[in-house]
């Protein structure tokens, strides 16, 4: 089976960095979890995937709290809109997270997988490229 052509999306691109090295590293974790759980399906080994996804939840969770932290010191005037917005995608990535622990055919849940991990996608570039020129304004990260 060749690889999944929507998580080949998920190699790290320079137009992912935000320019704050604690940030870029939780992505970068993040991602690196989701390839974990891709080569763990690969293998047929879905309870390394479902121990994987539970990981990817909670350091997600984790992440997001360290990215409200930050806005709230920088005084993100949106920061409300983003807790809520991250609130969405934990609870969208836990109910698929649930769904794919259920599934036991390595096409079904890589599929799941798929959807799963978009969330990451959502997160940097939808959420937080909406959060970087206003760092950027404020002189916390550098314009690339």
């Amino acid at each position: 089976m060749g690889p999944d052509p929507k998580m080949a999306k998920l190699d790290w691109l320079e137009t992912f960095e935000l320019g704050l090295p604690e940030i870029d590293d939780d992505h970068r974790e993040m991602l690196a979890i989701m390839k974990s759980v891709e080569a763990a399906a690969d293998a047929d080994d879905f309870d390394l995937c479902a121990d994987l996804l539970d990981k990817l939840i909670e350091f997600s969770t984790a992440h997001f709290k360290r990215e409200e932290d930050l806005l709230e010191k920088a005084e993100y005037p949106y920061l409300g809109i983003h807790k809520e917005y991250h609130s969405g995608l934990i609870a969208r990535a836990d109910s698929v997270k649930n769904i794919c622990k259920e599934i036991k055919s390595r096409k079904n849940f890589k599929e799941c997988c798929s959807e799963m991990f978009q969330f990451l996608v959502d997160d940097v570039v939808a959420g937080d490229l909406k959060f970087k020129s206003f760092l950027e304004e404020k002189g916390l990260v550098q314009r690339r």
